[in-house]
């Protein structure tokens, strides 16, 4: 009885000494936050992994934790529900799928609710360059810091804001992309690295708040049929149109569409008089209005709080010196090579890539040099058709073969007979927002790869994100997982085979573009499409920085001048130095 007693005595006193250390200790950070925000910075403040978001070059963690069954299970839980096969899916799939979910969580604020003049107000806020007196030189790391503020003025105390940021030197027509720290607590830092010599700006746009991101996230669980499609389907003198999507309702009566080798699932409700297998087409249906709800709407205000610019406090530039040392040569561009961020810099308008030389394909002889001889197999989305209307407009020997298809739809095939040059574009398989299409021209990627036969005159290149943005994450997962087994299959029978992969690509947020095809939307499926594909032998074209890093407006088809750069880092790979 007495030991028990004096047990409890001991217990409350040793609470008490825990509490009162814990108080000091709290006291003293604070103190040393205020001391930090206040006083010359002379160099990057780190962190830990655990309190620090980065994007975007996100810190991965292993992928060899052991998961439990049940977790590995969660992620697939949606995808049976719209019809994925259970035992497709293998154990490691299973576990890359938790992993993936787990890497792009996105900070939340404290409270579910939070009213307008408590979210981010970018016009409240201005960053400040640190340590912005010492001398820069080529080559060297520069940093920014903010305060998130809200419409009241008060500093915020939590993160999750998607910015974006870029420094530019517009008489150089010189950019370059920056990487973004998320402290969670309101301060933002952002790193840099200075590539050129000169004035060198900086520029900082807050994307979305954290508020914002909360609907946006809220629509794609919830809302995933806000953009629906249709089929038509025919026979004689009958026709009748459906809605289709990757998941519907079972309240009427389902046409099933899913394709017999991936596996991927797609739906159209039964026409009321015609067989399914009458279906002749698949098309864009359209987009459901007034999906946000409550304070939700305030969050997406174009003038206000969507893309808007982010002010410095004082001087928004350094100027750099030209650095004492020589350049690295960095080799030719080949496959395999890890993906740098930043992933490299313009400079008078031409793409300098940290990871390779980048060729100038200047002239039409330049390119049907690099081509002779190949086969090129495009796959994907509207912005990689711009690469084949970019060959087939600059280079005259290259000529469309009429195929009777619509432009903005496919297939298209251009030929050079006397070179023995081969160029196909086919829209990747639904789900794809597109004019009316028929289901013979809408493979799926991974079909499309299965068919070929590869070697070292083979040239696949693919894009597959934009139409994905409106969906959960989960089946953009297992469309990549199909991908990318067709793609080691291909590896497997021609090693030789060149694979490249264009990254998303950044673009225009009216409001009604956020709800359904958001920049921070496209950024969580191209973290996934990376990590996906890290120690493949594959090559990549990071779009999504050429896009930010460019003085030119965002658009989700890019000028000329930024495709002729893709195109120019793409023929690096088919032709590296």
């Amino acid at each position: 009885m007495d030991k028990r007693v004096t047990k409890d005595s001991s217990q409350t006193y040793s609470t008490f000494h825990f509490l009162f250390g814990l108080l000091a200790l709290t006291a003293s950070l604070w103190i040393i936050l205020n001391l930090i925000l206040i006083m010359p910075h002379n160099e990057s403040i780190l962190g830990t992994e655990a309190s620090w978001k980065s994007y975007p070059s996100p810190k991965f963690y292993s992928t060899t934790v052991q998961l439990k069954e049940k977790e590995t299970s969660l992620w697939t839980d949606r995808l049976l529900q719209c019809g994925y096969l259970n035992h497709s899916f293998t154990p490691e799939e299973r576990s890359e799928g938790t992993f993936l979910m787990k890497m792009i969580e996105w900070p939340a604020p404290p409270k579910s609710a939070v009213p307008f003049q408590k979210s981010s107000d970018p016009a409240h806020v201005h960053f400040v360059i640190l340590n912005s007196a010492k001398t820069f030189y080529v080559g060297d790391q520069l940093q920014v810091m903010l305060q998130m503020r809200d419409f009241e003025g008060h500093p915020k105390q939590y993160g999750g804001d998607y910015l974006q940021a870029r420094i530019h030197t517009p008489a150089l027509k010189a950019g370059s992309a920056g990487t973004v720290i998320d402290n969670q607590n309101g301060i933002y830092y952002i790193n840099f690295t200075l590539s050129w010599p000169g004035k060198v700006e900086v520029s900082v746009l807050l994307v979305h708040p954290c508020e914002g991101i909360q609907a946006l996230k809220r629509l794609r669980e919830e809302r995933p049929e806000r953009v629906y499609f249709k089929s038509t389907f025919k026979s004689g003198a009958v026709s009748e149109t459906t809605v289709c999507n990757l998941c519907l309702s079972q309240s009427h009566p389902l046409c099933n569409f899913t394709d017999i080798r991936t596996g991927e699932p797609w739906f159209c409700y039964k026409p009321k008089k015609l067989p399914c297998s009458a279906r002749i087409n698949h098309a864009m249906g359209g987009y459901q209005q007034k999906l946000l709800i409550e304070e939700e709407r305030h969050f997406f205000q174009s003038g206000v709080n969507v893309k808007r610019p982010i002010l410095p406090n004082g001087l928004g530039y350094v100027t750099v010196q030209p650095s004492p040392h020589t350049g690295i040569n960095l080799g030719g561009c080949v496959s395999s090579k890890p993906l740098l961020s930043p992933a490299g810099f313009y400079y008078q308008d031409q793409w300098m890539s940290r990871n390779c030389n980048v060729r100038r394909f200047n002239t039409p002889a330049n390119i049907t040099n690099c081509l002779r001889g190949k086969k090129v197999h495009i796959f994907g989305d509207s912005t990689i058709r711009q690469w084949f209307e970019y060959l087939t407009e600059f280079v005259p020997g290259l000529k469309k073969f009429d195929l009777g298809n619509s432009r903005k739809t496919g297939p298209h095939l251009a030929l050079d007979i006397d070179n023995k040059i081969k160029v196909e574009y086919y829209a990747h398989g639904s789900p794809i927002r597109i004019s009316p299409i028929s289901n013979q021209d809408l493979p799926f990627i991974a079909n499309k790869l299965d068919e070929i036969k590869g070697g070292k005159n083979t040239v696949i290149a693919f894009t597959i994100w934009c139409h994905f943005n409106t969906f959960p994450v989960e089946p953009y997962i297992r469309r990549l997982q199909n991908i990318r087994r067709s793609i080691l299959r291909l590896l497997e029978r021609s090693p030789d085979t060149l694979v490249v992969i264009k990254t998303a690509n950044v673009q225009a947020l009216p409001r009604e573009v956020s709800l359904y095809n958001s920049d921070w939307y496209s950024y969580q499926l191209d973290l996934v499409m990376r990590k996906m594909f890290e120690g493949i032998n594959v090559a990549f074209v990071d779009a999504w920085e050429m896009t930010i890093a460019h003085y030119l407006p965002h658009e989700l088809h890019p000028k000329r001048i930024i495709i002729k750069n893709e195109v120019d880092v793409f023929l690096s790979y088919v032709c590296p130095l």
